[in-house]
């Protein structure tokens, strides 16, 4: 298997020292299944694993490393949580092995991806042994959070005993700490975002954090866990861009959920003091907070009435109605749109002397902001923005203020937490104020990193809906980090955190949901382990879990490919899941379907561009979603 790239640390997680118990060192998450095909959420606890009629020791084995589930899990709501989980674990163990087995509170849980070698049964006796060997994924916190490992090597193996004890096949030995097979967190938790409001802005909305919620617990404790959660407050690599939760706000006893799903969440007498406004917020936090969102009313102090404002909660999301599929292409180095409507293109990509030499494009959903990355003299690109009225000739203006450079990213409109274009220049990121009304001048400057440090190396990027969450190409790697708001002026907060997957190299980056990300660039010719053969398209969770190849019923088919751009559009999550990813490999622009990709076709119900005599058709290039 080949090692995946290592991650800065990034995450708030518990550190533990582990190095008494033999535990591997830290390592990064990494791939683990399907980012795109969740499992739909239970409302009631499911039992985990049980140790009876195990067929076999691998069997055995396999079910004790699901049995972990919840082991992260303590709280004032339910203090037992992780005692109850290693009470359970033992139930695998024979009596002495149990008695042995240290069951400290505090033992955090690891999850880990599992090699089996066959079982060896010495002649004449009812014991058994087999060697596990661990590749650590991850560790998940108290809070639901899955970061980085806290142990010695990435790769270890263990040793597991069995006997039998009254006819059922137990564990006389294991290992003296916690671990989740893949398999256990595929089956035992739900990838679940909680929100958080942003901050800096006149009308903030709910920025997304990705947890994990273990199914084990039934409704009303998963509502106390987000509960507690929310209060404990957002990741650390996401805090510099969203406000906390106030400290008033208190929960009194256990939500209560109701036969038609609505949660009723019974606060402290403190809250009640709360505005109006306040109250609204936090009720429709709490209600995005939730799997699959139903209704929350609040109550204070166990009183019978209940306030229920958590209505028009879909307003509070940048990303819900996030519909628009318009797309378009450079073809001729000409930028128009791929489906050329009777009318012919938009005013800002009808032909003229600007819409020439072009490499890379975006616009507006409405139209009235475009930018184009045009070929420079001495091989060098440079951006031009347009211009404040969409008629006006010249309809763009170069930005003198960001040097030609030898290859500029595909620039993007950001509609949060203010309008303006962005673009990298294969080493900084760029913020780019466009004239607001004529005569006015361009702004350009530099997007810092945290502290203002000058960040380097970026060569692709692409902004979440939401404004304040990033994913970035730095370095052939794919990272994600905080956008902060302040004064007018974007920049990185916190630390990037690197988002570990199984590509040769990373290229090209888009937000395909609120929380996971397509990624392009160049097949790992060495990889072999998940797939049976190569690819270089993904998608990933943000936190480095979840990869699967894409197209999803036919991944190796991108095996030959090089990624060199992507445009993702973020699936609206009251909706059904889609895959809306557009990409350039090979100097081919193509579309993902679930069971192939296509080179994307160019249809003309009006006048487009033309190809003069004697000149070949040049196929689409750079395509791209509107912004």
């Amino acid at each position: 298997m080949t090692r995946l790239r290592r991650l800065t640390a990034a995450l708030a997680v518990t550190v533990l020292l582990l190095a008494g118990c033999g535990l591997p060192d830290r390592t990064d998450p990494k791939y683990v299944g399907p980012a795109v095909d969740p499992k739909p959420a239970q409302d009631r606890a499911q039992d985990p694993p049980r140790p009876d009629g195990a067929s076999s020791l691998t069997d055995l084995v396999s079910r004790y490393l699901m049995t972990s589930v919840a082991g992260n899990v303590t709280s004032t709501d339910d203090p037992n949580a992780i005692s109850e989980t290693q009470t359970r674990m033992k139930t695998f163990m024979s009596e002495q092995a149990a008695a042995q087995w240290p069951p400290r509170p505090q033992l955090p849980l690891i999850v880990v991806q599992v090699a089996y070698d066959k079982v060896e049964t010495a002649a004449g006796s009812d014991k058994s042994s087999l060697t596990a060997t661990f590749t650590a994924v991850g560790q998940f916190d108290r809070f639901g959070r899955l970061g980085e490992a806290q142990v010695e090597k990435e790769t270890w193996s263990e040793v597991f005993e069995g006997e039998l004890v009254n006819g059922q096949l137990r564990l006389s030995k294991v290992p003296p700490y916690m671990l989740l097979s893949v398999a256990g967190l595929k089956e035992w938790y739900q990838p679940q975002p909680i929100y958080f409001w942003e901050k800096d802005v006149e009308v903030p909305k709910l920025v997304p954090d990705l947890r994990y919620m273990p199914l084990v617990l039934p409704a009303s404790k998963r509502v106390s866990e987000v509960m507690r959660w929310l209060t404990t407050g957002p990741s650390l690599w996401l805090a510099t861009a969203v406000t906390t939760v106030s400290p008033d706000i208190e929960t009194k006893a256990d939500p209560t959920v109701g036969p038609d799903k609505r949660v009723t969440v019974n606060l402290s007498s403190k809250a009640a003091g709360k505005s109006p406004e306040e109250l609204r917020k936090l009720s429709r936090q709490i209600r995005w907070s939730l799997m699959d969102h139903p209704p929350v009313e609040l109550s204070f102090e166990n009183a019978k009435d209940t306030m229920n404002v958590s209505d028009g909660f879909e307003d509070d999301n940048a990303a819900v109605g996030d519909i628009d599929q318009e797309k378009f292409v450079i073809e001729n180095e000409v930028v128009r749109p791929v489906d050329m409507p009777a009318g012919g293109p938009p005013e800002l990509f009808a032909p003229g002397p600007l819409n020439t030499a072009v490499v890379s494009a975006t616009i507006d959903r409405e139209h009235t902001k475009a930018a184009l990355v045009r070929k420079a003299p001495n091989n060098k690109q440079q951006l031009w923005v347009s211009v404040a009225d969409p008629k006006a000739e010249p309809k763009y203006v170069v930005v003198n203020e960001i040097p030609a450079a030898a290859a500029l990213s595909r620039p993007a409109w950001i509609r949060r937490p203010e309008p303006r274009f962005l673009v990298a220049d294969g080493s900084r990121l760029w913020a780019v104020t466009p004239p607001a009304k004529a005569g006015d001048p361009v702004k350009a400057e530099v997007v810092p990193g945290p502290n203002e440090t000058v960040l380097t190396n970026v060569s692709a990027f692409s902004v979440a809906p939401d404004g304040r969450r990033i994913a970035l190409i730095v370095d052939n790697k794919a990272m994600v980090a905080a956008l902060r708001f302040e004064n007018g002026r974007l920049s990185l907060g916190g630390e990037q955190r690197l988002v570990a997957n199984s590509l040769g190299d990373n290229q090209a980056i888009g937000w395909m949901t609120e929380t996971t990300l397509a990624i392009g660039g160049r097949a790992n010719l060495a990889n072999g382990s998940y797939t049976a053969g190569t690819y270089s398209l993904i998608s990933t969770r943000i936190d480095g879990t979840g990869e699967m190849p894409l197209p999803l019923l036919k991944p190796n088919v991108t095996g030959g490919y090089t990624v060199t751009q992507l445009s993702a559009r973020t699936n609206d999550p009251t909706e059904s899941l889609q895959v809306l990813v557009l990409f350039e490999a090979n100097q081919t622009a193509r579309v993902v379907y679930a069971s192939e990709t296509q080179e994307i076709n160019l249809t003309n119900a009006g006048p487009s561009p033309t190809t003069s005599a004697g000149q070949q058709p040049k196929r689409a290039l750079s395509p791209f979603y509107a912004d």
